[in-house]
């Protein structure tokens, strides 16, 4: 038995979106039983004119998406044609992310282990307080090199892709896998899950609808669970003691929470629009029941205490140009873009909580996920002494030729 997916609708920045939207609208009103951290206690009680304010901005956020996404895919047959650009399978793009994504994470655990020994920092780990090395690492920080380690999103995409295309797992791709490990255990879910969501989307591109087996897909749900729990107990072991809650318990309480608690912060802020509107940011937490230790709680609410009501016109205009930016770059067909629009996508499913496009991370991965395959490109038609190009001296793109030499 398996379940039938319409993939195409779901796959660009506005279905993902309004699907994330629906998501954090089921676990703020899933119910605790009297055992999980929803991460607050008194739900808001939702007016009529704070669903409508609500309403009118994720309204607001699917239209800007849906028309930018309709602006960006004219002439897309012709330039698929045309372009002359590194195909998603390209080594070339693969080994730069590779080795830019394995700089930035030594240089990351480097700056680390400089400033705590290597053995208080197991220690950490053990004592599930996994946290306090992302903390060490915020002394003093600085973007640079550090943030390279952020392109491990791409590289380890791009062998989860690999792995699933070719049915091979080769050496690079489990040194990916392990970088992946090791900035998760700083980054927690948010660089998984954004893998996760990039590998479905590179290896269902072009596809209308999928077939998933129930079996097959509770397998894979329960090995992401798995993963996420044992991330969230290293980092906050303690925490769920101090509650009482058991293994299980902890780890869907914080997904409960992680995807809950930003609606409870919207419907709270949405009724009381003139007293955050321009505030300073935390603002909401004096009429709204969340949890202290709970930070992106709504970019409604974020984008408010920042620009005010100047906000809708923020969040109109983003999203009409990052759904154009979406549908453009795809529109070149199976290329290396598709890794920014990947990261396109992630955004717009994290538009529910939190404003990932004014991020630096997402600035990394947008910036470099054009510049890498542009970069890739250029040296690609330049002469290279000895031969033609690069170009002339790779084998055919064929899946014998791509299984022999990835």
């Amino acid at each position: 038995m398996a379940v039938k997916v319409n993939i195409e609708r779901i796959a660009r920045p506005s279905g993902i979106a309004i699907v994330a939207v629906a998501l954090s609208f089921g676990a703020w009103l899933f119910p605790d039983f009297g055992l999980l951290r929803k991460g607050f206690t008194v739900a808001e009680y939702p007016g009529l004119t704070s669903l409508f304010i609500l309403f009118s901005w994720y309204l607001l956020i699917f239209t800007g998406f849906s028309i930018g996404e309709r602006l960006g895919t004219p002439s897309a047959v012709s330039r698929r044609k045309r372009n002359n650009l590194p195909p998603l399978n390209s080594q070339a793009v693969y080994w730069t992310f590779t080795v830019l994504s394995a700089i930035g994470v030594i240089a990351t655990f480097f700056r680390i282990f400089h400033t705590l020994p290597f053995q208080q920092a197991i220690l950490y780990i053990y004592l599930g307080q996994a946290n306090r090395l992302k903390n060490t690492l915020y002394n003093d920080y600085g973007a640079g090199i550090l943030s390279l380690r952020y392109l491990v999103l791409y590289s380890a995409s791009l062998a989860i892709y690999r792995i699933g295309k070719f049915k091979r797992l080769s050496f690079i791709a489990v040194v990916n896998i392990a970088l992946l490990a090791m900035t998760a255990l700083l980054s927690s879910r948010l660089i998984l899950i954004a893998t996760v969501l990039v590998s479905a989307f590179l290896l269902n591109y072009g596809k209308k609808t999928i077939k998933i087996g129930i079996v097959k897909l509770m397998v894979l749900t329960g090995i992401i669970f798995a993963v996420l729990s044992l991330l969230n107990y290293s980092r906050n072991s303690n925490f769920y003691s101090g509650r009482n809650l058991s293994f299980t318990e902890a780890s869907l309480s914080e997904i409960v929470t992680y995807l809950g608690s930003p609606f409870q912060v919207s419907i709270g802020a949405a009724k009381r629009m003139d007293e955050i509107a321009g505030e300073t940011p935390e603002s909401y937490r004096e009429f709204v029941d969340v949890e202290e230790s709970l930070t992106t709680n709504s970019a409604f609410v974020h984008l408010h205490e920042q620009m005010g009501y100047l906000s809708w016109l923020y969040i109109g205009a983003l999203c009409c140009f990052m759904g154009f930016m979406f549908s453009w770059l795809a529109s070149f067909g199976k290329t290396s873009l598709l890794l920014p629009c990947g990261a396109i996508l992630y955004g717009a499913a994290e538009l529910w909580r939190l404003d990932l496009f004014q991020q630096g991370i997402f600035i990394v991965w947008f910036v470099m996920g054009i510049g890498v395959p542009g970069v890739v490109l250029f040296f690609d038609g330049r002469p290279v002494p000895g031969r033609s190009t690069f170009r002339s001296a790779r084998r055919p793109a064929t899946g014998h030729a791509l299984r022999s030499t990835e």
